[in-house]
């Protein structure tokens, strides 16, 4: 999250104690929280016994007994950008929701060009627009 979020003042902040938190939510379900994943020859961890490289992700979220689903957060690392990731775990996000919701609604810098085309391609429509302000220093 924070590589993917370098340049944001909240998301690029985060580490593992954000993330504890969140799961610990009422809200957080493993199912949809969607892990794009590089894998070495073989199916499983690299001969040296690392992980899969973590390429992206899509954390939907649905409030418990609500009928609106979000895209919480959606994520792609630095080194794979431009490989179309962002489009396949939108859409998987979106699938998880499909049966759970009736609406799924998202919050998005508009400054971030490639999310904001990412999401209208996807048939997203601007609902609400909220301007931010802070003091410099």
């Amino acid at each position: 999250n924070a590589a993917a979020f370098a340049g944001h003042p909240e998301q690029g902040r985060w580490g593992a104690a954000d993330l504890r938190a969140r799961t610990a939510a009422d809200w957080f379900d493993p199912a949809g929280f969607l892990l794009a994943e590089e894998v070495a020859h073989g199916g499983g961890p690299d001969p040296d016994g690392e992980h899969p490289r973590l390429l992206g992700f899509h954390w939907t979220k649905r409030e418990p007994g609500s009928a609106v689903g979000e895209v919480y957060v959606l994520g792609v690392a630095p080194a794979a950008a431009g490989r179309g990731l962002g489009r396949v775990l939108a859409v998987a996000g979106l699938r998880h929701l499909a049966g759970r919701v009736g609406l799924a609604e998202l919050y998005v810098d508009g400054g971030n060009t490639a999310a904001v085309r990412l999401y209208r391609g996807l048939g997203f429509e601007r609902a609400a627009l909220d301007v931010q302000y802070r003091l410099p220093g």
